[in-house]
């Protein structure tokens, strides 16, 4: 699994211009096939980031082939940069050191099944 994280700041009093924006592409970055997951988080304590978006894949081919994509890269390239004061991108690659399936989650039987 490889995962994306953009940390976002959106400008100074732009909050509001900012989720009208995420609104306005809301359908585009999670309709292709290549990724597996989106989800984004608002700063609980409004500090820098002020969002995270995390972008999953199956693999790092995937998530090429999905940013190359011309509606996604018209989106993060061209638009983003234009709502945000600031963005960071990291990339993740997940191990299993610390991994915690809940039962509703797992496949496998667990006690009192």
């Amino acid at each position: 699994m490889i995962k994306f994280v953009y940390a976002i700041d959106y400008p100074v009093g732009q909050k509001r211009a900012y989720i009208e924006w995420v609104r306005s592409i809301s359908e585009i970055l999670p309709a292709p096939d290549e990724i597996k997951r989106l989800t984004s988080y608002d700063n609980y304590f409004s500090a820098s980031p002020h969002r995270v978006v995390e972008f999953e894949f199956d693999s790092m081919a995937d998530a090429a082939h999905y940013f190359e994509r011309k509606e996604v890269s018209r989106v993060l390239q061209g638009e983003l940069p234009y709502h945000a004061s600031q963005v960071q991108i990291s990339v993740f690659k997940r191990l299993e050191d610390y991994t915690k399936v809940r039962p509703a989650e797992s496949h496998e039987p667990y006690e009192g099944q």
